[in-house]
């Protein structure tokens, strides 16, 4: 019989589910707040993770170019501004040809504003509005409107995800059926 070589306490199983931010930041978790709209139709498996990752790259184009869409604090430290180097300024213009590559394509095919308005600005889709969802279930027109507004969305995504990952398998554009609708009100 030999002696374990391992010291201390035994590691404490890990949970998937488990938070560790604060008390406060776990609540507002639980209720949702945190999440935005891009990251709710990856859940609920409307866009695929080729699509998710698109979109997260167009809105940090967009900020390289714009700035973020959002109210942000700004230092006014004099040693926090460097000046840019000449490597610095050709990879800051390859990115942004690559960012008005996309916007083109997606205006060629009429879909720059669905993408824009979910991934860059974080609006809340009508496809993922709990009392649209609700009356869609029983009016068949609205629940082909938001049948439309979930197919623009994934078209545009699409174009990005064979632009900027052409290797990956083609992405599979899912419709919004009835049940898709009952279980985006969940």
């Amino acid at each position: 019989m030999a002696f374990s070589t391992l010291r201390g306490r035994p590691p404490r199983a890990k949970l998937d589910n488990n938070d560790h931010g604060t008390p406060e930041l776990q609540f507002k978790r639980a209720l949702g707040i945190t999440a935005e709209p891009i990251d709710m139709c990856r859940e609920r498996k409307l866009i695929t993770s080729d699509q998710h990752w698109c979109s997260l790259h167009l809105r940090w184009l967009y900020t390289l170019r714009y700035g973020a869409p959002v109210i942000t604090t700004r230092y006014a430290d004099k040693d926090a501004q460097c000046g840019i180097q000449e490597d610095k300024n050709e990879w800051r213009s390859l990115r942004e040809r690559e960012y008005h590559r996309a916007i083109a394509e997606l205006k060629r095919h009429a879909r720059y504003e669905p993408v824009m308005r979910i991934c860059v600005f974080n609006e809340l889709p009508s496809f993922l509005h709990r009392p649209l969802i609700e009356r869609g279930l029983r009016d068949p027109a609205l629940g082909h409107e938001l049948e439309k507004a979930h197919s623009r969305l994934t078209e545009g995504l699409d174009l990005l995800v064979n632009q900027w990952r052409p290797k990956a398998t083609p992405a599979v554009s899912r419709a919004i059926s009835s049940e898709n609708l009952s279980k985006r009100s969940q």
